[in-house]
């Protein structure tokens, strides 16, 4: 019986395995990099001498951008040739999950299930998918953490020679996981505590000299030696924690609950949806405590000692969970406990019922957003060039207002002559050095494209957006993720004085003095340059919009623009009473607009109800939206 039993758990593992496999190759290209992805297919890209130059000024160690320029070479430099070096250590992971499982469980009724139960968690686990399907090296980290935990257990059960074999493992484990991520040190203090409780028990049953002998001398020599393959590194990681003060972290019963969510379920789903679920969780994890306490205490240890990590160093954003790829393998393990431990009947039939009520609903929501939903996906910077390279204009300038854009960008835009990272250098931009720098860009370009990302650090009074709403015409202004992509029209000069007076009332307070319109013979896929002239008799504490709409003769709407004044810079609960505000917006003509003669409306409405429009008194009348100007379109 227990050869066929041992015969179903290998075929259950290898199902569980394929099964881990396909959900992380499952469209595993269909997404776009993104930045921190850009910068690794572009940092493999180099020589290993400049890869380590370059990570050595960088937030994160040399070891997976080595192993990816290596991969590469087999598998291309495609999104799916890249990531999938992340999917196979997903997969790898799931193995190792298992082998970890196996060399902890002690014999006994209802245990032996407990390494399938534990690979099958691991294996549809969304946040150990999600970091799967991204070129980065966290899938690896995760595998590491749990090959150098199996590797110690091991050598704490071998005898005699068989020891050194998995001690050589340990250290060459460790080291590598020292040298894919500043967070592995987590890890080693985790194993730290583990062996010390090893040392304590071995005291109590042999002694201190056997207890010396067997485990604080050859582990002392195994720290030792991770140390020594780590020492050329060492000055690097020291130098990577400077002075800054630390997040305010909040409670640590909190972050607890937004971990143990975050490892359960990841990020493509709502928090609060699967409250419910994450309270279940937290119990069975208890519970697999207390049922497995004389043998799944280091389990525990290694799923823990990263979160007192965490909080420890404040990293408790959102940000930084996936540092917790460390510890996520732990919980499926934990969590097999519960449901396999249990000897009464009726316990072995209500914890797996309970785990399964806990995951169904919101892996499998989670999972569909992670492959199907907008909403959760990378920002996509393939889509953004591919816009641009459709446009084909002529005299097109990119600005990339943010590090860590250049690498992902020209990794799908072929022509980096035209692209200019800003603002320049490291430090926060002034005005005088933005002025300089767009000056002179805006001189050779009469389009810009601007992503905006990352501002709040690099640009946080928004200089580059600021000077470029007034010397410029925004003409679209959209969120690609968490990307801005916006695009400019670049005038020979910034209209600083109206060509057409008007004196035209917007509402009870606020009036159009004029506007300039340099334009009205245009091509589709031109942009409408329009300088808007306003006054307000009162302080306002109302936000309007303006809106410019163009409609054919049919009086269909052929294009429109939506947007605050200044860009969304200068709203109008901010104008001063009498100041003249000057208000540039631009038109973004469809590039399939049928030639003619057009109408380009213009009007203000509130920005919290866009059918309240601000009425406006014409000469003829009364409308809500007042004709600035025929538009030739050829």
């Amino acid at each position: 019986m227990a050869p066929m039993r041992s015969r179903l758990l290998r075929l259950f593992l290898l199902a569980v395995l394929l099964l881990a496999f396909g959900l992380r190759f499952h469209l595993l290209a269909a997404q776009s990099f993104w930045n921190d992805e850009g910068n690794s297919a572009r940092l493999s890209e180099r020589s290993v001498a400049l890869i380590i130059e370059g990570t050595a000024s960088d937030i994160h160690p040399p070891l997976y951008y080595l192993l990816l320029h290596a991969w590469q070479r087999a598998a291309g430099t495609t999104e799916f040739g890249l990531r999938a070096f992340s999917a196979f250590a997903g997969v790898l992971l799931v193995a190792g999950v298992a082998a970890f499982g196996k060399v902890i469980r002690q014999s006994g009724y209802g245990r032996d299930g407990m390494v399938v139960v534990a690979a099958l968690l691991t294996a549809v686990n969304p946040a150990l998918i999600y970091y799967s399907q991204e070129t980065r090296m966290y899938a690896l980290l995760g595998l590491l953490a749990v090959l150098s935990s199996w590797a110690l257990w091991q050598w704490r059960g071998a005898v005699g020679r068989a020891r050194w074999p998995w001690a050589a493992a340990y250290v060459l484990l460790a080291a590598a996981g020292l040298y894919t991520h500043y967070f592995f040190p987590a890890v080693l203090a985790a194993h730290n505590l583990i062996v010390l409780a090893w040392l304590l028990t071995s005291v109590r049953s042999g002694g201190w000299a056997t207890a010396v002998r067997r485990l604080a001398l050859p582990w002392a020599g195994m720290m030792l030696a991770v140390l020594l393959l780590y020492a050329p590194w060492l000055p690097i990681f020291a130098g990577q924690f400077g002075a800054d003060d630390l997040p305010v972290r909040g409670s640590f019963v909190g972050f607890l609950v937004t971990a143990v969510s975050w490892m359960t379920f990841g990020s493509t789903v709502a928090a609060e949806s699967v409250r419910w679920a994450v309270v279940l969780i937290v119990i069975l994890l208890f519970i697999g405590l207390w049922l497995g306490r004389r043998w799944v205490w280091g389990t525990a240890v290694c799923l823990f000692v990263p979160l007192l990590f965490m909080y420890a160093a404040g990293t408790v954003q959102p940000e930084y969970l996936k540092f917790l790829l460390v510890a996520a393998p732990f919980q499926c393990v934990l969590l097999a406990t519960a449901v396999t431990t249990a000897r009464q009947q009726s316990t072995r039939v209500i914890l797996p019922l309970l785990l399964i009520v806990a995951l169904t609903l919101g892996t499998f929501t989670s999972l569909r957003n992670l492959y199907t939903n907008p909403a959760y996906a990378r920002a996509d910077y393939r889509g953004m060039a591919a816009h641009i390279l459709a446009d084909d204009h002529p005299d097109a300038g990119i600005i990339l207002n943010a590090p860590n854009q250049w690498e992902v960008f020209t990794y799908y835009y072929p022509d980096d002559t035209a692209v200019y990272p800003l603002p320049e250098g490291r430090s926060r931009p002034t005005p005088e050095a933005v002025a300089a720098a767009l000056t002179t860009i805006t001189a050779q370009h009469d389009r810009l494209y601007a992503i905006f990302w990352g501002e709040a650090q690099r640009d946080p009074e928004r200089l580059i957006e600021r000077w470029l709403d007034v010397h410029a015409f925004k003409a679209r202004d959209e969120w690609v993720g968490d990307v801005r992509f916006v695009v400019y029209a670049v005038p020979p000069e910034a209209a600083t004085e109206m060509d057409t007076a008007v004196a035209i009332p917007f509402g009870a307070a606020i009036t159009l003095v004029g506007y300039t319109l340099t334009k009205t013979d245009l091509r589709p896929g031109d942009i409408v340059p329009v300088t808007l002239f306003w006054q307000t008799a009162v302080p306002l504490d109302q936000r309007y919009k303006v809106f410019l709409h163009l409609v054919g003769p049919d009086g269909q709407l052929a294009a429109q623009r939506d947007s605050e004044p200044g860009g969304g810079l200068n709203l109008t609960t901010i104008w001063s009473p009498d100041e003249t505000v000057i208000d540039n917006h631009g038109l973004l003509l469809p590039a399939d607009l049928p030639p003619g003669r057009y109408t380009l409306l213009l009007g203000l409405y509130d920005i919290a109800d866009p059918a309240a429009r601000l009425p406006i008194l014409t000469p003829t009348g009364q409308t809500d939206a007042f004709p600035l100007a025929e538009i030739t379109v050829r």
